[in-house]
């Protein structure tokens, strides 16, 4: 019989040693009590390399097949006690691997440790193919059909500790027939993917050599020699920059990374994640009209309960002073808000009468937040103008073509569908599926709301940053897309050096 197997690797800190333990133990327990074939989906780390190499040098040795194993540029999970740590295995790779390509399996065995896409994909195959399923779980998400799947129940704590159950596991597949009481023995271990392709390199060598060139002539014919770079960051060094201190995107770069660095010295301002979260009730404290970028006419709605008119009037001021005024000239009103700590940090309001600007007084508590926060909200008022849309306000389905949102939406969003370009009004469990299945994609949950989220939040890594190295994820290609545009470059030369002459001013001030 041949059996495929999903399951997730984690690391048991409360050992000395590297003590790999999830759902991947099942097949080793299959494997070594049946002379079934047994081929393992999982994620393997291909940051803890030696960690990986004895992982499936042990693999092999029980006769689980892992080559089918997705490679992931993580860590390994990890679990102490109660806490766990998913690290690898959050990442969806099982459409990506060979898992299900040419292979008639009889049974597949799941646990609920690996991604959830994942394992909702497998289940989709098994019923389009008529492949029986049995499930062991501990309670990582439980909202699946359990319909015609032979559920095993072993824990209802969330943390994916198998070996614990590791008895009731062995029952459960004795009494299903699938393995033995006993270990057997096997006629030899799994061979290593290097066997197989040392045994037949040589035929396939000519094979690739022909197969190859009329590829290449086809491609050379149709023009289709090269991808659609709609994925790829086309950083040009030499390109010119319309900048007083720098002439170059390479040049800005590199003076933005020295001003970020002198800037090190006074504040951190990557000293915290930068984290937004939804909408609740708010309660407005006072409007400010803004007239030639000073703060005029305050109505007061409520009283101040904490902090002061000019403690909070100094927020408007350091963002007047961070940045360049051509870009900031629409906002017209600037308001103190609170829904709570810990929401919506700011916002920003683009209508056809004009900006708003509003912080949340209760939140930005300290400079380096309150920086981050100013930063991802210049960022909407810079990708936001009123005239990018056909109408007032700022939906996206409105965005003019050719604009900067509705470029960049169709760039890093289209892959997505019409029907995750907006996500704010989604359910939580759909919007961190969203997230989850796209981890690569995002730097945090928040920035999976929609492509509006995403630019501020790109925008504000491409500021207090540098320059991410050459990548496949698609959240450090964003980042990389931003050198693309020497004005951006010139840019964020101007923001940095206004922030740190910010900083030295108020360092003199303090001495």
């Amino acid at each position: 019989m041949k059996i495929l197997m999903a399951g997730g690797i984690y690391i048991d800190q409360t050992k000395a040693d590297d003590a790999f333990i999830g759902g991947h133990e099942l097949a080793i327990l299959t494997a070594s009590h049946s002379r079934h074939t047994i081929h393992l989906h999982t994620n393997l780390s291909t940051e803890s390399t030696e960690q990986t190499k004895a992982l499936k040098r042990r693999l092999r040795s029980h006769g689980v097949d892992p080559r089918i194993a997705g490679r992931v540029s993580a860590p390994y999970g990890t679990i102490d006690g109660e806490a766990v740590e998913p690290g690898s295995n959050v990442f969806e790779t099982v459409r990506a691997d060979r898992s299900g390509k040419g292979e008639d399996y009889d049974l597949f065995i799941l646990t609920t440790d690996i991604a959830e896409r994942d394992f909702r994909w497998l289940l989709a195959r098994a019923r389009r193919e008529a492949i029986p399923v049995m499930v062991f779980t501990c309670g990582e998400y439980t909202s699946f059909s359990t319909h015609d799947i032979d559920t095993v129940i072993l824990a209802e704590t969330g943390v994916p500790e198998y070996r614990r159950h590791t008895e009731a596991i062995r029952e459960a597949l004795l009494a299903r027939g699938i393995i033995e009481p006993s270990p057997v023995e096997r006629s030899g271990r799994v061979r290593s993917p290097l066997h197989t392709v040392l045994r037949v390199l040589v035929q396939l060598t000519a094979i690739g050599a022909i197969v190859g060139l009329a590829i290449l002539g086809v491609l050379y014919l149709i023009g289709l020699t090269g991808g659609d770079g709609a994925h790829e960051a086309d950083v040009d060094p030499d390109r010119a920059v319309d900048h007083a201190d720098c002439s170059t995107v390479a040049e800005c770069r590199d003076l933005g990374d020295d001003r970020l660095a002198a800037l090190g010295t006074y504040i951190d301002i990557r000293e915290s994640p930068h984290m937004f979260v939804e909408n609740r009730s708010r309660i407005h404290y006072i409007t400010y009209t803004v007239e030639d970028f000073a703060l005029t006419n305050p109505t007061e709605h409520e009283p101040l309960p904490l902090g002061s008119r000019e403690e909070f009037e100094a927020i408007w001021a350091r963002f007047h002073t961070f940045f360049p005024e051509a870009h900031i000239r629409d906002v017209d009103q600037f308001e103190l808000f609170s829904d709570g700590e810990g929401n919506t940090l700011a916002y920003v309001d683009v209508t056809e009468t004009g900006t708003t600007l509003a912080m949340d007084i209760r939140d930005n508590r300290t400079l380096a937040s309150e920086y981050r926060t100013l930063i991802h909200e210049f960022a909407h008022v810079y990708s936001l103008p009123i005239e990018a849309f056909e109408t007032d306000g700022t939906d996206l389905d409105q965005l003019k073509e050719g604009t900067l949102m509705a470029e960049y939406t169709e760039r890093f969003w289209s892959q997505y569908g019409e029907e995750w370009i907006e996500n704010k009004f989604k359910s939580q469990p759909e919007r961190e599926a969203f997230y989850n299945n796209n981890i690569n994609d995002f730097h945090e949950p928040y920035q999976a709301t929609n492509p509006k989220e995403d630019f501020a939040i790109t925008f504000l890594h491409f500021i207090i940053n540098e320059m991410p190295e050459e990548s496949s994820q698609l959240k450090d290609i964003k980042v990389r897309a931003l050198y693309e545009d020497p004005a951006l470059v010139g840019l964020r030369v101007d923001i940095l050096s206004n922030i740190l002459e910010y900083e030295k001013e108020r360092a003199s001030t303090e001495d």
